[in-house]
């Protein structure tokens, strides 16, 4: 029983379970549930690519339908990776419980305790502000019904929905169930990307807490290895040694655990990741274009422009936490690298040696193990952004 995951991390699970992609679920759930989802999403890509191709002359209809399919292609994509690695989630989860149970004292609990709370208020902040901006961009368009019923005219002012579409059946007549159809898309789409996003950096804050708890307990050993020496304890010298030797070796076996799990987490993401950062960097400059054509209509940029944003916050999402994986392992070699451990003993500075080896290059979580997601790909994918977008923006003139 995960009671310690479902303790610190309810609000993943809800989520999840939303989805179905809670790996301790009924199965039947968690089979029905993403295959919906995914049929969903998958039915309008389809209907998006048979409007690119009768439209494909049309250079505004072209880009607007690109950008869609874009937006769909990640909701597929981020719904498929958690679908068909359920087997290793389910081992990460695991696993995180192990931690639990393994890193038990209270100093090792506290670091544990504030990283989960930071993942859980992470978790609320980011769905309220993705749910938010969702509802802005679906009830915009539906103004002009709002004003037919509080202020009718003698016609009906034109229906718009929150995606633009050419529906193959007549939209006014057709209006409320293809206003259905098109918000259930795009709600499915949130509730893809807040359920998996915030997964995601539950996961590797779990492993930032690791490395955090691994680097000052190294250096608390040493300098407690440091102050024996000093003070010359009653107890031995060799004594003193063997004490503190035993206790690196078992905090040497923690950080082993860490680096596990890194790996594992990386083996979840990596290809997802990869595919992620050239579909962000494809909207951003597809929906760039789009918002310079409706300057003239603040409306619409305005909406368009949450849509830049909600891509920009999902790229942050990605290399911001990446970066702070990177920072909290690379504060292993810096700890232990500050400490006099030329002056120790040869079996303790062997294993220092080997730890320094190992921690010079820190853990990260990569795109395609190509890419490490951090604040320098963050800039690289904006910088890419704007060169399509320039490119695009001179292709539609």
């Amino acid at each position: 029983m995960l009671v310690h995951i479902l303790r610190e991390h309810n609000v993943n699970k809800i989520l999840l379970s939303h989805l179905g992609l809670w790996p301790f679920q009924n199965n039947f759930i968690r089979n029905f549930l993403p295959i919906l989802y995914l049929v969903c999403e998958t039915s309008y890509f389809l209907l998006e690519v048979s409007v690119l191709y009768n439209y494909w002359e049309d250079a505004q209809v072209t880009f607007e339908t690109f950008y869609h399919i874009v937006s769909l292609a990640m909701f597929i994509i981020k719904l498929l990776n958690e679908f068909l690695n359920r087997d290793k989630i389910q081992r990460l989860y695991e696993t995180m419980e192990k931690h639990w149970n393994i890193f038990t004292s209270e100093f090792e609990r506290s670091i544990l305790k504030d990283y989960s709370i930071t993942s859980r208020k992470f978790s609320i902040f980011y769905l309220t502000i993705i749910y938010s901006m969702s509802a802005i961009f679906i009830i915009v368009p539906l103004k002009p019904v709002l004003f037919d019923i509080v202020r009718p005219f003698n016609e009906s002012r034109p229906r718009v929905f929150a995606i633009s579409i050419d529906w193959i059946i007549d939209k006014d007549k057709y209006f409320v169930p293809l206003l259905c159809y098109s918000t259930s898309v795009i709600m499915a789409g949130v509730m893809i990307i807040v359920g998996t996003d915030s997964v995601h950096v539950t996961r590797t804050v779990h492993a930032c807490s690791l490395f955090s708890i691994i680097s000052q307990q190294f250096e608390n050993i040493i300098s407690k290895l440091i102050i024996n020496e000093k003070i010359n304890e009653s107890c031995s010298k060799s004594t003193c040694e063997q004490t503190i030797y035993q206790e690196y070796v078992i905090c040497l076996k923690k950080y082993q655990l860490a680096l596990q799990f890194v790996d594992l987490l990386n083996s979840i993401y990596r290809t997802t990741a990869l595919i992620l950062l050239f579909l962000i960097a494809a909207f951003i400059s597809l929906v760039g274009v789009r918002v310079v054509s409706v300057l003239d209509q603040l409306e619409e940029a305005i909406r368009y422009s949450f849509g830049i944003i909600g891509m920009l916050v999902q790229l942050l999402v990605l290399c911001y936490f990446g970066q702070m994986l990177i920072d909290e392992s690379q504060n292993v070699f810096h700890r232990i690298y500050a400490a006099e451990w030329y002056k120790f003993s040869p079996r303790l500075k062997s294993l220092l040696i080997i730890t320094l080896h190992r921690s010079f290059i820190p853990c990260s979580l990569t795109a395609g193990n190509i890419i490490p997601l951090s604040m320098t790909t963050y800039a690289m994918v904006l910088r890419a952004s704007m060169s399509y977008f320039t490119t695009f923006l001179s292709l539609r003139d």
